[in-house]
């Protein structure tokens, strides 16, 4: 049987990414470029990278049944087609990132910078791919050029879980400091309680508890943020360490939410008092 084109070896491994970007995503119209604009153009240009793959199988099918030159010219002109497709499509991917990246309110900014830096190198060099993928006029030269993304692959699958990471950190960085400022206010209205004469020792209580919440939320992301820092390149276990990073930010989340909740009941006795 006839060999050819014995790519694609890469399958769009992002479908842990995308259902984490696809949390983030909310239907509205809007005449700005942003997240949700994005994200659409990332969903648009991923399925026609499928359908394009589709397409490829079929003329290299028909190629190596009936092995003519018109079949074989078919067969690279759609396989070119069908890469240059998936590059487009991890472009448009990192390009959403980003967007949600800028967007998050509580992303530390450093971290910000480094990741705006990390994924704009990706795309240009993925435009850059994109451009040469046009000019192999043999099926040789199409490999060589397929070949460089998926060397490079692993590195921006390390960057796409740690910019991810970082989006996840940045909400729960806003919503710890919302709750440390409620800890706050709620602390200054027990002080004045207990400055009048009133028994504040359960409020009190209620109170350490909270903090102690925001404490253990803490101690969850920095677990986390450690995970996703050590990730190389060439770890077998990527997507199970962003897993196992996401999954820990949940924890942190729900030491917060918790941390909410007794600040509620706090708040519902101090006004009875």
């Amino acid at each position: 049987m006839r060999k050819f084109c014995p790519f694609i070896k890469i399958v769009f491994l992002f479908f842990v990414s995308f259902f984490t970007l696809l949390l983030f995503y909310s239907p509205a119209l809007t005449q700005d470029f942003d997240f949700n604009r994005a994200f659409n153009d990332y969903v648009y240009n991923y399925n026609l990278y499928r359908s394009t793959h589709l397409d490829y199988v079929t003329a290299k099918n028909e190629y190596q049944t009936y092995g003519t030159l018109t079949s074989k010219n078919k067969a690279l002109e759609v396989a070119r087609k069908m890469l240059l497709q998936r590059a487009k499509a991890f472009e448009t991917y990192l390009t959403a990132l980003r967007m949600k990246l800028k967007e998050e309110t509580g992303v530390n900014t450093y971290k910000q910078s480094l990741y705006f830096l990390k994924l704009d190198d990706e795309v240009t060099w993925l435009k850059q791919h994109q451009s040469l993928l046009t000019t192999p006029s043999t099926i040789e030269d199409l490999l060589e050029e397929s070949g460089k993304l998926e060397n490079r692959y692993p590195n921006t699958t390390v960057i796409n879980y740690q910019a991810l990471g970082v989006v996840l950190e940045g909400k729960e960085n806003a919503l710890r400091s919302e709750t440390e400022e409620l800890i706050d206010l709620v602390d200054k209205k027990v002080n004045e309680i207990k400055a009048s004469g009133e028994d504040t020792q359960v409020l009190e209580r209620w109170l350490i508890e909270a903090k102690q919440k925001v404490v253990l939320s803490q101690q969850k992301q920095a677990e986390a943020e450690t995970l996703l820092s050590s990730m190389k390149p060439r770890d077998t276990g990527k997507a199970k360490d962003y897993d196992q990073a996401r999954h820990l930010l949940i924890e942190s989340n729900q030491y917060l939410k918790e941390a909410v909740s007794f600040l509620k009941e706090t708040i519902r006795e101090v006004k009875r008092a």
